[in-house]
């Protein structure tokens, strides 16, 4: 039987649509996001707007977006809320084109869902036009929804949204923390998008300049996509293919195996919203190594889990890295704090927050859980 949200989330999600880049199967964190709402809410109904790699097959496929909404506002009678999942630069663009055609064409209640680190700088750094449609779309949408108190800061600064709220990403719980057996080095995991935005390559070049100190004792997993050959020539080049594997694009089974097998997680970012590459790695346990950007300070700071670097300073990485590697109690410690402050970010908790909002949204505050 039932439980009384589960009857809630299976009556909201019927008066939904997601719009957001294809949550099966997807690389991207938007799309995660998605689909680990989809994996709890049976009738979920999504409007995939970004479904191939590339880009021209996604310029055929985005007209065809615009008609599969006019048909689904037309159609689809028990539809209520849009919920709109979007970045900067491709994925605003695209979103705003849909929003206005949904605004013209219907009188849903849209939420503008920003994702992504990115955003501030893509404001500031777009021209007077692409400014004026940013406002629009975040001034006149019925609720944004943001990351983190440092972002809900800068919108509610940098514009005037009708309604912000902070929510959680959604992360689910593993199936299996028991740790796996290791060798006796430390063994570092960084996954996440293989670029510059994300620091790895000050992470490569900090082992590699500190090669002496840390050989035969770290050891550095790097999973994910991206500027792959430009990884693997960097590791070449600086001869630490000993201390610093490349295993690839992480699929499920992967991951699991990747973040039961590591002692610490590390992502020296220059611009994240909330990474869930985090959130996961917390899920298993792991101290975190990241840094002062977007909501990650609120999240260490909250939990007591981890240290935080300013991108690009090599030596504030190596230094936390090296705390680490030598202290067991403080890490058994930041292993703890982890494990508890991420429940705030599991299903049952982030769904009633989302839930409660779509029922003030539409103006039934404070009936959504109320017991019969």
């Amino acid at each position: 039987m039932l439980n009384y949200q589960e009857i809630k989330i299976k009556q909201a999600v019927k008066e939904v649509l997601y719009i957001a880049p294809g949550n099966q199967n997807s690389k991207g964190g938007i799309g995660l996001c998605v689909n680990n709402y989809s994996k709890h809410m049976s009738d979920f109904k999504v409007l995939v707007t970004h479904r191939f790699k590339s880009r021209w097959l996604n310029s055929i496929w985005f007209p065809l977006c615009i008609l599969e909404l006019l048909i689904l506002l037309i159609k689809d009678r028990e539809l209520k809320i849009l919920h709109i999942h979007g970045a900067s630069k491709g994925s605003f663009y695209r979103k705003y084109i849909l929003y206005v055609f949904a605004r013209f064409f219907s009188n849903k209640k849209i939420i503008y869902h920003i994702h992504g680190g990115g955003f501030r700088d893509f404001y500031l750094g777009s021209s007077k036009f692409v400014q004026r449609r940013v406002r629009y779309m975040i001034n006149s949408v019925d609720l944004v929804i943001c990351l983190s108190e440092k972002w809900k800061h800068f919108y509610t600064s940098a514009f005037k949204p009708k309604q912000i709220k902070i929510l959680n990403n959604m992360i689910l719980p593993p199936n299996n923390t028991e740790r796996m057996n290791s060798n006796d080095k430390y063994k570092l995991l960084f996954l996440g998008l293989i670029g510059d935005n994300k620091g790895i390559f000050d992470l490569i070049k900090t082992i590699a300049k500190n090669k002496k100190q840390f050989e035969n004792k770290l050891e550095l997993k790097v999973a994910g996509n991206g500027e792959i050959d430009r990884l693997t020539n960097t590791i070449s080049k600086w001869n630490i293919q000993n201390m610093v594997h490349f295993e690839g694009w992480a699929d499920e089974k992967k991951k699991e195996e990747l973040f039961r097998s590591a002692d610490a997680f590390i992502l020296p970012s220059y611009k994240e919203g909330l990474p869930l590459s985090i959130l996961e790695a917390m899920s298993y346990g792991l101290p975190i190594i990241s840094s002062k950007v977007g909501g990650i300070p609120d999240l260490l700071h909250k939990g007591k889990n981890g240290i935080l670097v300013v991108p690009g300073n090599q030596r504030a990485i190596k230094n936390a890295i090296v705390k680490l590697m030598n202290n067991k109690d403080l890490c058994k410690n930041y292993s703890q704090n982890s494990a508890k402050t991420v429940v705030d970010f599991y299903p049952d908790r982030v769904l009633k927050s989302l839930l409660s909002i779509y029922h003030e949204l539409q103006g039934n505050k404070g009936l959504l859980f109320k017991q019969n």
